[in-house]
């Protein structure tokens, strides 16, 4: 199973609205350790794996997400909240926050922006969030041939909305994080691999050990 620690940081997330993002380059990044989402097990040779990476940090205010990807060319058709963001150019964070509780977030982000977010078990029952939680300031990168971003807040308060209590620092949590796109560059890649006969995000247990480390 992959692991990765999500470390307390006093440092902002990047703004990246109007901005051109490249992680060599931002000092958020370098305080914070990457998940590479490298894992394209769909698909034979020639398939389309662009370099993707997740960093994910925590502060009172909930799990501060930053996700990039290194592609000349990205789609961004779907502009409203909870439209079909998946078939474009996608980051996608999927997080359990309790061990004893099978109930994840799928928070699905496209390179314009746009976010899809549900809650539940599974594949089959779940919800999506009404409206775009408030405090998450979504906000990506501009695109010029190179790295695209999207960053955005899980904030505490939805979690304790959602769950009735945040995570403790200490706690271990499950998710992954992955990259995909149904259009121009048809990929679907995870940090923690998943072994199933056709691509399927939704798919808790093969998701990786995420721990909320300690100040």
């Amino acid at each position: 199973m992959r692991k990765y620690e999500i470390r307390p940081m006093t440092r902002p997330l990047p703004e990246l609205v109007g901005e051109v993002f490249d992680p060599e380059m931002e000092e958020y990044c370098e305080d914070a350790p990457f998940a590479p989402i490298d894992s394209y097990v769909w698909g034979g040779e020639g398939t389309y794996m662009p370099e993707a990476r997740a960093y994910v940090t925590w502060n009172e205010e909930g799990l501060q997400v930053l996700l990039c990807a290194m592609e000349k060319e990205i789609s961004v058709e779907a502009t409203e909240f909870n439209g079909e963001v998946y078939r474009d150019s996608c980051l996608e964070f999927f997080v359990q926050p309790f061990e004893d509780d099978p109930r994840y977030l799928n928070i699905e982000t496209n390179a314009g922006g746009a976010a899809l977010i549900g809650f539940g078990p599974n594949r089959e029952q779940r919800e999506r969030l009404p409206e775009m939680p408030e405090g998450m300031n979504l906000r990506a990168s501009c695109h010029r041939g190179g790295w695209w971003a999207v960053a955005y807040t899980v904030p505490a308060s939805l979690l304790k909305e959602l769950y009735g209590r945040t995570p403790a620092p200490g706690s271990r949590m499950r998710g992954n994080f992955y990259k995909c796109d149904e259009t121009i560059h048809p990929h679907f890649g995870s940090w923690a691999p998943i072994v199933h006969f056709r691509p399927d995000f939704h798919r808790p247990e093969w998701f990786g050990e995420l721990t909320l480390a300690e100040k």
